[in-house]
């Protein structure tokens, strides 16, 4: 391990083989310094390192990316789980690869604003990470983001990036996608006052009733709209509505006020610390939600999230 901080690059390739003779070595690396071991890849290239691995391959963690990739707020919260995992365990280091799965190209930038967001909230983590990009399978506009996001890019031989950025100057350049909307809200609330928190509770739970959702999927949806909220009556200013969606078995909502929306573009991608301060809620919210953005513009403030059954 090359030190006690984040170590983040992305591996460039086109073929198996520029796949198997980068990653291989780095895994099999740390298993002799002792370190923990994890690849979160892609099925076929789990067949790949296992069998350049050989015998080694039983020490490694490996992950159905599949599975791993499907919101950027709970991967982040599974990469820390295992990170403090490892230290339980007595290992000094993590060694990780991590095969993004962008998903629709309506999703892309909340997976390179992801990978961003990884310099930040991981900074002091002693873990060294590859990114693998794809480029038969993965478009230019995610091969070049690489660049952006990662302080290294391994390609044609491994160098600092020159046109990586810092998290806070990407996410500012790069909006977190908003959920499509495809008719009129079937729902309108006014949140004007403390108790009307309970009121829209009641509208969702009622709506989600409507469409058969039972136990745990409403406590989410309700959880979720609560904790959105609440933040916009106690920070924002001026009418404030929620704006509630039905989409086969998706319901979407929307809390708008005009107040200066959020000022950290990392909010909701760590839970803050100490636990139970301000940005828990939206911490919270993300982690529980299909999908969430924030959208600010002209004076108007719009946390607009998803859930499916």
């Amino acid at each position: 391990m090359t030190g006690a901080t984040l170590v983040h690059e992305a591996l460039i390739y086109d073929d198996d083989e520029g796949f198997v003779s980068a990653v291989t070595p780095f895994l099999a690396e740390g298993i002799r310094d002792g370190d923990a071991v994890v690849a979160a890849v892609t099925g076929h290239n789990i067949d790949l390192l296992r069998q350049g691995l050989g015998d080694d391959a039983g020490q490694v963690t490996f992950v159905d990316r599949d599975i791993w990739y499907v919101r950027p707020a709970s991967t982040i919260a599974g990469w820390a789980d295992l990170l403090s995992s490892a230290r339980a365990q007595g290992h000094r280091a993590v060694r990780i690869v991590g095969e993004v799965a962008f998903g629709t190209p309506a999703r892309r930038d909340s997976w390179i604003r992801y990978e961003s967001a990884l310099n930040d909230v991981f900074a002091a983590a002693p873990a060294w990470v590859i990114c693998p990009y794809d480029t038969r399978r993965l478009p230019e506009k995610v091969i070049s983001s690489a660049r952006r996001t990662h302080p290294v890019v391994r390609a044609d031989g491994r160098e600092p990036s020159r046109m990586y950025q810092r998290p806070r100057r990407l996410l500012r350049a790069i909006a977190e996608p908003v959920p499509p909307i495809r008719r009129d809200p079937l729902a309108v609330v006014s949140l004007d006052v403390p108790r009307s928190a309970r009121r829209a509770r009641y509208v969702v739970q009622a709506v989600a009733e409507g469409l058969g959702w039972q136990g745990p999927a409403i406590d989410d949806l309700l959880l979720v709209v609560h904790e959105i909220a609440v933040n916009s009556i106690v920070h924002g200013r001026g009418d404030r509505e929620l704006r509630v969606w039905i989409e086969d078995t998706t319901i979407t909502c929307e809390v708008i006020d005009h107040g200066d929306g959020f000022s950290d573009p990392l909010a909701g991608y760590r839970p803050p610390a100490p636990p139970g301060h301000d940005g828990m809620g939206l911490w919270i919210a993300k982690q529980l939600s299909d999908w969430l953005a924030i959208d600010h513009r002209d004076g108007t403030t719009r946390v607009r999230f998803c859930l499916s059954r």
